[in-house]
């Protein structure tokens, strides 16, 4: 009964292990076509017009992403419209790919008006998993015999351009066609070393150094007694970063403030994983974050002012916040902490929440994949700075959930330990009664 949600457990489990990070993950399925021994590059060299493939790509697109989509790890059947599509179909399956699909000739589609017969290949692009299943329940109705890929937005281009990524031990930096005052594509790098129209600091000089793949905007909402949750991720091909003078601002010390201003622009709407608001296209988040580094070796984020956020709720009009400024009390527990010296890395930080025009609506930002380093390597040789390979993570070698398994298991094994002891000190009477004979009378010393 659950063969199809076990497979994804295993595939799941065993691609986690060897997917480098450039690599992209991919589900697949068809009802005509035997696909499940091919290469996917064999099925998309192979298409054609009768035999179409179907690529349904948004920004975020993890197997992880799919597998709480399909229930995977729920006996609850699933209701999502391309999870359920893949359960049913006659051959389907996961894999992974490490180079971009080239395809020139493709028809991208980011609306089901924009559909045309007679391509080989079809692009139907979502913001994020929401948008492209509307997409794909549109366009696949009007697609026969087609070979269906569901995959990142940055496995398939149209372009054979190379995406380099941000070396973040390796010394390499990100060339940017952008002018550097915005209109820049994620991540975010702060100062933006190697982009256009900027001057590094000279070598030999202290700085600091940030880098972002992402924000979610996470909004908490009071109604009638009840407190309502929900978060929209802004990321890579759904917004772009700009800079400014002062967006960074470093001290030549491990002593003193740190300011790292983030000013992200959304290229389309955003909506929320919970139904409850959207951000609009062309919204501004801007944030600037206050870190502090103390003359006892450790630098911690202190503070936070949210300088402009707006967003629409579903029911309840839109909610704007500016201006708003926070102190350690509510970003102490984000994680952004460590010692003089060292980078932190940090996939997820805990959200940072700023009041706004609404008593009954809070906005958090969290970030996404995030490194932080009050000061910059260097070298002569280099032409621009990098992260130190002396890097800690926010979260520690053992999570809540180790710590529980670890004292679960200590107090179970100290209990056998003391059963074992106990059952080890029963002695056993050397002497015993003869009906025959005396009793015997046994001395309390004894």
């Amino acid at each position: 009964m659950f063969a199809f949600e076990n497979c994804m457990r295993v595939l799941i489990a065993a691609l986690s292990v060897i997917i480098a990070v450039s690599a992209y993950d991919a589900v697949y399925f068809s009802n005509q076509r035997d696909i499940q021994s091919s290469k996917l590059e064999n099925i998309v060299n192979s298409a054609s017009a009768d035999e179409p493939v179907v690529f349904i790509v948004n920004p975020d697109f993890t197997l992880g992403q799919f597998s709480v989509k399909a229930n995977a790890y729920s006996s609850e059947p699933t209701q999502d419209y391309l999870a359920k599509l893949v359960k049913s179909s006659k051959y389907h399956g996961a894999t992974y790919f490490t180079e971009q699909f080239i395809v020139p000739t493709a028809s991208v589609l980011t609306s089901s008006s924009d559909f045309k017969t007679g391509s080989s290949v079809y692009v139907l692009a979502g913001e994020e998993w929401t948008s492209a299943e509307e997409l794909a329940q549109q366009v696949l109705e009007k697609i026969e015999n087609a070979v269906v890929i569901i995959t990142a937005t940055d496995g398939v281009s149209q372009e054979k351009t190379r995406v380099k990524r941000v070396g973040l031990t390796g010394g390499e930096s990100r060339q940017n066609d952008a002018e550097a005052t915005g209109n820049i594509a994620l991540p975010l790098i702060l100062p933006p070393y190697n982009v256009t129209g900027l001057t590094a600091p000279a070598n030999g000089d202290s700085s600091c150094l940030f880098y972002l793949e992402g924000l979610d905007v996470v909004v908490q909402k009071k109604d009638s007694g009840k407190t309502t949750y929900s978060a929209a991720a802004i990321r890579q091909g759904n917004a772009t970063w700009s800079y400014a003078d002062g967006y960074a601002s470093c001290v030549n010390s491990s002593v003193g403030s740190f300011v790292f201003r983030i000013s992200l622009t959304t290229t389309g709407e955003v909506a929320d994983s919970g139904d409850l608001f959207t951000i609009p296209s062309g919204s501004n988040i801007d944030v600037s974050l206050t870190i502090n580094g103390t003359k006892d070796g450790y630098w911690q984020l202190v503070g936070a002012t949210l300088n402009s956020a707006s967003i629409n709720l579903k029911n309840g009009g839109a909610v704007t916040a500016s201006g708003v400024t926070v102190g350690e009390g509510a970003t102490q527990y984000t994680g952004l902490n460590s010692v003089a010296g060292f980078a932190l890395t940090c996939s997820q930080t805990q959200a940072v929440f700023f009041a706004t025009n609404n008593d009954a609506v809070r906005i958090g930002l969290s970030l996404h994949n995030s490194q932080v380093q009050t000061y910059v390597v260097m070298p002569e040789w280099k032409q621009w700075a990098y992260f130190t390979r002396q890097t800690e993570d926010c979260t520690g070698t053992f999570s809540s959930g180790s710590w529980m398994g670890i004292l679960s298991a200590l107090v179970l094994i100290t209990g056998l330990i003391f059963g074992y002891l106990m059952l080890q000190s029963v002695q056993t009477q050397d002497r015993f009664d003869d009906p025959k004979q005396k009793q015997i009378v046994i001395n309390v010393r004894e």
